[in-house]
């Protein structure tokens, strides 16, 4: 065969079939390596299909194999970052040890991109301490929102208070620390820069909303958490909770909303119950507009005198829009119903007009 025909044909051998995933990042698609390091497990947690004694193929990376397809990937510019999850094997420690270990090897070899590791319940200090540094993001999995509820869907995986939440308080504090080391030895990978992360689950009991979004403030204004994931339940065949209801994706998206008015808008528990029904859930409408109707004696609100703070509570008007609200009214002395078209469009001012004054 000649050269060309050889090469043509060995070509089809250069796959590697992993999962590519597409992470949110300030507006951006990221494109990350997502993996689990073992789908093996010790524990029975009653909502999880790799819980033990669940019928499934049980697969492990060795961390040769993973840190080479990781950098294989990164070198072809396939992805950015990996994702590093893991089933607990043997115990907390042992897991948590070699998820750590392949990201550090990573990062001897050169990698700098990012790293996610989401450790396990337990695990140690040292541990989380080499994660932090090491890592661009770690976090630990609460899955519900209070202790009874943990012991109630994973009765063997440990204490809620001390194996998880004090987990997110040493990160917390890590990630103090290694903010001042970072910039003042200007690193660019590692050192827990793009924060911590935790992932509840929503509808696995008779939570309720506010339930979650307690939680959420607290871990956003105490731990100083960078992000909390809502997953919404999905009974799985064969296990303990397969006749449970799933969540619907609506009050997800309510919740997700709703945190980030208190992550990114200031908004605060006592606010936010404004807006809850009698069994404190909340409507399946954006938070913002349900606040501004049950709180008709706050609005409109005067756009060319309010605050920051204050122009980020108007439905329609986020971050960036308030700030360039202000930019216009130090430059010209007042923000118009013109200026505000320009910037929404028209489509977007008429709900917003609703809301403001001039």
């Amino acid at each position: 065969m000649s050269k060309w025909k050889v090469l043509f044909l060995s070509a089809k051998w250069d796959k590697i079939r992993v999962p590519i995933y597409e992470a949110s990042a300030k507006g951006k698609r990221i494109p990350i390596l997502k993996t689990l390091l073992t789908n093996s497990c010790i524990h029975e947690c009653k909502y999880c299909m790799f819980r033990r004694g669940y019928n499934i193929e049980r697969r492990t990376w060795k961390k040769e194999e993973l840190v080479k397809v990781t950098l294989h990937l990164w070198r072809k510019g396939i992805i950015k970052g990996l994702f590093l999850s893991s089933g607990v094997m043997g115990d907390p420690e042992t897991t948590s040890e070699k998820q750590v270990e392949v990201a550090e090897e990573l990062r001897k070899k050169g990698f700098t991109g990012y790293i996610h590791l989401r450790l396990m319940p337990g695990t140690s200090k040292d541990y989380v301490w080499r994660a932090s540094v090491v890592a661009d993001r770690v976090g630990v999995n609460l899955e519900t929102t209070s202790e009874d509820y943990f012991s109630e869907i994973a009765p063997d995986k440990g204490d809620y208070v001390n194996d998880v939440l004090k987990r997110l308080e040493w990160l917390s504090r890590a990630q103090k620390i290694l903010s001042r080391q970072r910039k003042s030895l200007h690193i660019n990978v590692g050192y827990l820069r793009s924060g911590i992360d935790s992932q509840v689950m929503v509808g696995i009991v008779n939570e309720n909303d506010l339930e979650h979004l307690t939680l959420v403030e607290k871990l956003y204004r105490e731990y100083n958490l960078t992000r909390v994931y809502f997953s919404p339940f999905e009974p799985i065949i064969n296990t303990p909770f397969e006749n449970k209801a799933p969540c619907s994706l609506h009050r997800v998206k309510r919740l997700y909303q709703a945190s980030f008015l208190i992550r990114d808008y200031g908004f605060t528990i006592k606010e936010i119950k404004s807006i809850l029904n009698s069994r404190n859930m909340l409507p399946d409408l954006d938070p913002k507009v349900a606040y501004a109707e049950a709180n008709k004696h706050l609005y409109p609100i005067n756009l060319n005198s309010a605050s920051l703070s204050e122009i980020i509570r108007v439905p329609g008007i986020g971050l960036v829009t308030a700030n360039k609200i202000l930019e216009i009214r130090n430059t010209k002395g007042k923000i118009t119903v013109s200026d505000l078209t320009r910037l929404l469009g028209a489509l977007r001012v008429k709900r917003v007009l609703k809301y403001v004054s001039f």
